[in-house]
């Protein structure tokens, strides 16, 4: 059988936690695992039946996955043979970056990833791209197994898709995180802002989201807005009014 058989895993953090389980539940051996962490990288292998290393240089499989900050990436690369067959999870750093790998691609789940809250890879889209059409096929095979929504992507247009992302999840995240630090310091109840969230996704998943913008900057309710504006402070009354006014371009600009 041909293909990637065996994985060596990289880091002992979300993504590789998550990646991890599923190529073990997939029957994907898992040959070994490294992490700074490592009591952490100890329990990833008895979890998944392998064997932890001290060191990079201990690590053998058909392919190494490096599931690192981005920041790291580069100096785990230069304790690994440039014909290692090496792939790496994120979705901002160009492939040109590692001119000196022979065998190296990208396997980015365009997807968040925490500890505590189990999720389903296969409908998490993956996207892949190799320095050889033979690795990106590899890579291609290998996602496929783990997600129905599997495509190539250059390094330009992954960036592109790594920044969306930002916007949709890290700055949706933050805004709920304000939200929840006025309920907090008010003492009012956090759970009866849930199925606002709740419908406000759902809503997201049948309409555009020019035309689910509902809220007082659609309407160009000055009155509310300076009203808000007045209950906050700091980078919080900042962030609450730059946006107002973005939203108020945005339609002013089309109606």
């Amino acid at each position: 059988m041909k293909g990637i058989q065996s994985i060596s895993i990289i880091g002992t953090g979300n993504v590789a936690f998550h990646l991890g389980n599923s190529f073990f539940d997939q029957g994907i051996r898992i040959a070994s695992v490294y992490g700074r962490n490592k009591n952490e990288a100890e329990a990833f292998a008895n979890r998944w039946k392998s064997k932890s290393v001290e060191h990079i240089s201990d690590l053998e499989a058909d392919l190494i996955l490096v599931c690192v900050s981005d920041d790291a990436i580069s100096l785990i690369f230069k304790q690994l043979p440039t014909t290692q067959k090496i792939a790496y999870t994120s979705g901002s750093i160009e492939l040109s970056n590692f001119n000196e790998h022979e065998n190296i691609g990208v396997f980015y789940p365009l997807q968040t990833f925490s500890k505590n809250k189990e999720l389903n890879l296969n409908e998490v889209p993956f996207l892949i791209e190799g320095k050889t059409p033979e690795l990106s096929q590899e890579l291609f095979d290998l996602a496929w197994r783990l997600s129905s929504k599997v495509s190539f992507a250059n390094s330009l247009d992954r960036k592109k898709y790594h920044l969306a992302a930002v916007w949709v999840n890290n700055f949706t995240n933050h805004l709920a995180f304000q939200s929840k630090a006025i309920i907090d310091k008010e003492e009012l109840n956090w759970d009866y802002l849930l199925p606002l969230l709740k419908e406000t996704t759902t809503k997201l998943l049948a309409l555009d989201p020019y035309d689910a913008q509902t809220g007082p900057a659609r309407r160009n309710d000055q009155t509310v807005i300076e009203a808000h504006a007045e209950m906050m402070e700091g980078i919080q009354k900042e962030i609450y009014l730059l946006l107002s006014k973005s939203i108020n371009d945005t339609y002013n600009k089309h109606d």
